[in-house]
């Protein structure tokens, strides 16, 4: 009703057409760049938080090429139907166009936001570097959105169109407000997280346990994790993901984080009493998405976490289990004495394999196909649940694909969020 008009009028105004097009599509892009990392339980709990984040970097850069596409189509458009040079034509724009010189410093900063970003990740840098960048995303926001309204053409045809296109806005961040920033506080609030204890397992594991009041109304399933900010001078400005390592019991929570780097290696000197923001639960990687009364759960290295807590709840409901656990060493086995409890219990076969241990007595070298077929030669009629490191997850769900197991028998998280 409003652009379209312009397609067939001649090339200059086709040109303004596809420069309003994709300025609506870019604008549209980022809104979905906000949506799908806006914690939304409609969301996340269909997807997983983990799968939101990819399909969150996938629009970024649809986001990206429509807006550079939209800066340029309507420049060249507005220079050859008034004859003047494009950049006579973009300081037009920029000193005479309501909100647009805004809009043109905004696209500036979302530059700086994309190349940062793709540095830090490359680079392997900190993610709260990634993430206080990526809050500069809402300042793009702000430059960028007077000038849709104020010279926006398609806006000005239709009054439907116009509260449609703010309603979308205040959708989005205000699911933003409430899952990511409100509902956090909420449960702080309701519950006063507070670390109870923190315990040193095997290697380089400790595992904290939190505790808060009714802590029976706290839902959350195994298998799921939170972010957690513990509220010291050391640590209240990060925050950062861990799976649930036991089974909810309606006093505690436990978490169980390995020492890997600058945070997770001071978690040790947490102290108790400190105070814990959770949010969360988020997560599909639960039994709720088992489809067989056979599981086949794959652990490496504290990848163990979630399937310690997934072993209760597969038991609870009589499900018959088998763990295969790899391990560099057996001196790095982590919950050795609960996951033994938990097999004399029924219902639960524990395979541990180590990868750098010629003397031990199990299974030796990694999980492959030969150890798979061989210690559960009935791996396609199992849910199979895989956590470990990237470049193994990657593998196994390759390998099961390969040996036919259907895609929906196969499940799996990455915990990572940028």
């Amino acid at each position: 009703r409003g652009s379209g008009a312009l397609l067939t009028l001649d090339a200059n105004n086709a040109l303004i057409s596809l420069g309003r097009l994709t300025g609506l599509l870019g604008a549209y892009a980022l809104l979905l760049q906000f949506f799908f990392t806006g914690r939304s339980p409609f969301l996340e709990g269909v997807f997983g938080l983990d799968k939101l984040a990819k399909i969150h970097q996938t629009s970024g850069k649809y986001f990206f090429i429509f807006i550079i596409l939209h800066a340029a189509f309507l420049v060249l458009g507005y220079a050859g139907l008034a004859h003047v040079s494009l950049w006579a034509q973009f300081m037009d724009f920029f000193s005479n166009y309501e909100d647009v010189g805004k809009a043109v410093f905004g696209v500036g900063l979302l530059f700086v936001v994309v190349a940062s970003s793709i540095y830090i990740v490359r680079s392997k840098l900190k993610y709260e570097i990634w993430f206080f960048v990526h809050l500069l995303a809402y300042l793009v926001v702000l430059l960028t959105f007077g000038h849709q309204f104020s010279v926006g053409g398609d806006f000005e045809i239709s009054q439907i169109f116009y509260g449609y296109w703010f309603a979308l806005y205040v959708f989005v961040f205000g699911s933003q407000l409430v899952f990511r920033f409100l509902k956090p506080l909420y449960l702080f609030w309701r519950h006063g997280f507070n670390v109870e204890s923190v315990q040193k397992e095997a290697g380089e594991v400790i595992s904290i346990y939190i505790s808060g009041s009714h802590m029976d109304k706290f839902k959350v399933e195994s298998g799921q994790f939170m972010i957690f900010r513990f509220l010291d001078k050391k640590r209240f400005w990060q925050a950062h993901p861990f799976s649930l390592s036991q089974g909810t019991n309606g006093n505690q929570i436990r978490i169980t984080p390995k020492q890997l780097g600058d945070f997770t290696n001071e978690l040790s000197t947490l102290e108790s009493g400190t105070k814990v923001i959770i949010d969360g639960p988020y997560g599909i990687f639960t039994k709720n998405i088992a489809t067989k009364d056979k599981i086949l759960l794959i652990a490496g290295g504290i990848g163990i976490t979630p399937m310690r807590a997934l072993v209760e709840a597969f038991q609870k409901e009589k499900k018959e289990v088998v763990l295969l656990y790899g391990n560099r060493t057996s001196s790095e086995l982590v919950f050795k004495n609960e996951l033994g409890e938990l097999e004399k219990n029924g219902g639960l076969k524990i395979h541990a394999v180590m990868s750098g241990e010629p003397e031990f007595a199990g299974e030796k070298g990694y999980i492959d196909e030969e150890k798979i077929t061989r210690l559960t030669p009935d791996y396609k009629d199992r849910d199979i649940y895989i956590c470990g490191p990237p470049v193994m997850m990657d593998k196994l769900i390759e390998l099961f694909k390969k040996l036919g197991v259907s895609s929906k028998q196969i499940h799996f998280e990455k915990f990572s969020l940028h």
